[in-house]
């Protein structure tokens, strides 16, 4: 049970963010049966999780941009409402203990008061991105070989009037321009392989897939099924000065 306010007698709880990776096989599963498998684990770890009221009380938490299928991370997020107070690396620790090494819990901090949650929050996500061998687009392959030749490519893509990519929705096909909204877009020499920051907000979402096809088809050519790895980094908020930041920043380690 959740401590009360003596002023109102209302319930006091305590919000924690929780940074959590996603490797491996699980990758394939999707955003839906990443909550079922939260929702066991936290049951499993006997932290004190908040439930809703009513016929059918669940667990109070949320996610932020919820994960393509088949791609790793190192940058998802969860906000987990507590009724008691509880250190942040022994919450981490319980679910480590509870989890799977596929998904497991890279640092928790409990929020400040009236903290936007997960989902709310996000801003933008970091991505890296490759091409499986020998799945490159004939467009790309000699281009592949010479780091100049990539980052000359970037620049003119990127040097376009307007990005237009199109997105459906409930309302059927519309275009959106998200020339703006790819916040960075490079060449990682050492890695061999690109590197985006792209809005992730809920009135554009932009997938790195998108991305790639959208350059692709700039460079005349077509991306060929299941040629992509992509690997989100991070995932970010933005502080009080409009600055992009990663959600692992806010609030505090108890």
């Amino acid at each position: 049970m959740s401590e009360t306010n003596n002023n109102n007698n209302k319930p006091v709880y305590y919000d924690y963010r929780v940074r959590f990776s996603k490797h491996g096989a699980l990758r394939y599963i999707g955003h839906l049966d990443v909550m079922r498998f939260f929702q066991k684990v936290l049951r499993r770890a006997e932290v004190d999780v908040a439930y809703t009221n009513g016929y059918s009380p669940h667990q109070i938490t949320t996610f932020a941009q919820p994960l393509s299928v088949g791609v790793e991370s190192d940058g998802e997020y969860m906000d987990i409402r507590m009724n008691s107070e509880i250190g942040c690396e022994e919450l981490k620790n319980r679910i480590n203990n509870a989890s799977v090494p596929e998904i497991q819990a890279l640092s928790v901090k409990r929020l400040p008061e009236k903290s936007g949650n997960a989902m709310a929050s996000v801003a933008a996500a970091e991505y890296k991105i490759a091409f499986k061998e020998g799945r490159e687009p004939e467009c790309l392959k000699d281009v592949l070989v010479d780091s100049s030749k990539v980052e000359d490519a970037i620049k003119t893509f990127l040097s376009q009037d307007s990005i237009i990519l199109v997105k459906v929705g409930k309302a059927g096909p519309r275009e959106v321009d998200i020339k703006e909204r790819i916040f960075e877009f490079s060449w990682d020499e050492e890695d061999a392989c690109f590197h985006a920051i792209l809005d992730a907000s809920s009135g554009y979402n932009i997938k790195a897939s998108a991305l790639m096809e959208l350059f692709t088809g700039f460079l005349k050519g077509e991306l060929k099924e299941n040629s992509l790895m992509i690997y989100r980094k991070d995932t970010y908020t933005r502080d009080e000065n409009d600055n992009l930041i990663s959600m692992d920043e806010v609030g505090t380690i108890v």
